[in-house]
């Protein structure tokens, strides 16, 4: 029997899984890590820890078999948008800037100024955004030229772990769109890297297909991760897009919804299409010839957490996620009138209303906290769905939504999500889609399966499908008119108020 291992290197923590090349897992390890925030916007990482992070848990794996030569390739998984500059030994040369630092906003001013309206998002798929890499190295050149002058490579995570593992700075095209780097159209560095930030094409990794074989572990990678120098090292991806692939979103129609902190959409699709109106980010999936269309609601998961802990709970009672599932459940489809906009940090993506804040809208003194949990639970969902229409307007196809994370531990919110999208939804009980995702990558670049799609299938995890309940989507289709008046209203209200008119 062979083995693989997929590595998901993510924000706060790296997590690897050995496989056996029928797909199943074998052994599952994670180590944490920390995020250096000392001055305000600033967050910051150590590199070297994700790599020890990737050893450690690697070398977990490779200890429940009698031989780790059993182990024939590995692929990462990695966070993106997070910037590692390194020098010609490919040490870094500053700690990393991570996709949560907020310094660059001068620098994405700038980098703006000239250019055509809407000219990132067209040519790169994403709006420029200054916690992503190229406003990130901006920065730099500006503030620390000295630094800027020192770095050989500029890389993201998944660069960088693939050099450490192989020697070679290698990166795909699912982890390079969320740099606002490369070029959809011609699948390159777009101009504007070596325009507007004077690099050259030796300051930048090479672009591979994701399954694409880097080589093999160098001698002190081998020796690190307890593995034999012929591992192969198959190039990776961008963890929302490999998540993608470990939940077998991989055909038009397919929807990945990731429940986490934030809740992440992708949309799978057989052709590029940009939105100037929501600005979804469109990329190349890892599959050839499938492309998505990307958005989050950065306060999906957290506004749950925020209700249990700040308004749920007191210092005589903690209330619990299996109390309110359970009385959730018992209040009807709509809370009784309830509605809750979950806008707690504003809101992007179909809106992108900056000045929109949290709401519930039309208590009375009949409700109880649990309608107001269920209000939470709809609101997120229904933001969701604004996204899904957004979409369906542009012409794509939606069959089905394929969640992961904690919403899927709740019997009641799964319905939910079923019931307002008019989609059926299918329940993975592995919340570990990135490295599923790498190990997908790891057994496809080996050579075990012809494509991704027949690796994808191997690799299938259990999965529980939920259909929607017709009756309450009659109902929640009136509501979600409502809710959308409700948004207009209150978008009105807050614009004003940010503007110091009276209303």
């Amino acid at each position: 029997m062979k083995y693989l291992i997929g590595i998901d290197v993510g924000t706060t923590g790296t997590k690897a899984l050995l496989f056996s090349e029928t797909g199943s897992i074998v052994k599952i390890a994670y180590r944490g890590y920390g995020i250096v925030s000392d001055r305000p916007d600033y967050a910051e990482q150590d590199p070297s820890e994700w790599y020890c992070a990737a050893a450690d848990t690697v070398r977990q794996c490779a200890a429940v078999l009698k031989d780790s030569s059993q182990i024939t390739a590995i692929s990462v998984s990695a966070q993106g948008g997070t910037t590692v500059a390194v020098d010609k030994d490919g040490k870094p040369v500053r700690r990393a800037v991570s996709w949560l630092d907020r310094r660059a906003k001068r620098e994405a001013e700038e980098l703006c100024r000239g250019k055509e309206q809407n000219y990132y998002y067209l040519n790169t798929g994403w709006r420029l955004n200054d916690g992503y890499n190229l406003a990130q190295i901006k920065w730099m050149q500006v503030h620390e030229p000295d630094l800027f002058e020192k770095t050989a490579l500029f890389l993201s995570p998944l660069d960088y772990l693939n050099l450490r593992l192989s020697g070679k700075a290698v990166s795909d095209f699912t982890n390079e769109g969320i740099t606002n780097m490369e070029n959809l159209h011609s699948r390159d560095w777009d101009l504007s890297v070596f325009n507007d930030l004077q690099l050259s094409r030796a300051n930048l990794p090479q672009l591979e297909p994701a399954g694409t074989v880097i080589g093999k572990l160098t001698k002190a990678a081998a020796l690190d991760l307890g593995l034999a120098e012929d591992t192969m090292v198959i190039n990776g991806g961008y963890d929302q897009y490999c998540a993608a692939l470990g939940l077998g979103a991989i055909h038009e129609g397919d929807i990945m919804l990731s429940t986490g902190t934030a809740w992440v959409l992708i949309a799978v699709t057989n052709r590029l299409v940009f939105d100037t109106d929501t600005f979804s980010s469109p990329c190349m999936h890892i599959v050839p010839d499938r492309f998505g269309m990307m958005a989050s609601l950065e306060t999906g998961g957290v506004s749950m957490d925020w209700f249990k802990n700040k308004v749920a709970s007191c210092e005589d009672y903690k209330e619990t996620y299996e109390t309110m599932n359970l009385m959730i459940e018992r209040r009807g489809a709509g809370a009784d009138g309830l509605l809750f906009y979950p806008h707690l940090a504003g809101t992007t993506c179909p809106y992108w209303s900056k000045n929109s804040r949290g709401a519930f809208v039309g208590l009375t003194l009949f409700h109880d906290r649990y309608h107001m949990a269920r209000a939470v639970m709809e609101g997120v969902v229904y933001e969701i769905c604004e996204v899904l229409d957004s979409y369906r307007k542009l012409g794509m196809k939606i069959h089905t939504i394929k969640l992961v994370g904690g919403a899927s531990k709740s019997k009641v919110w799964t319905q939910m999500i079923a019931d307002i999208s008019g989609v059926p939804v299918e329940v993975y009980d592995n919340a570990d889609a990135a490295a599923i995702g790498a190990g997908i990558i790891a057994a496809k670049g080996a050579g075990y399966y012809e494509n991704f799609e027949q690796a994808a299938d191997a690799f299938r995890q259990n999965v529980v499908c939920v259909e929607p309940n017709q009756e309450a989507q009659v109902l929640y289709k009136k509501i979600r008119q409502d809710y959308h008046s409700g948004f207009e209203c209150l978008k009105k209200f807050y614009d004003m108020r940010a503007q110091g008119v009276e209303a």
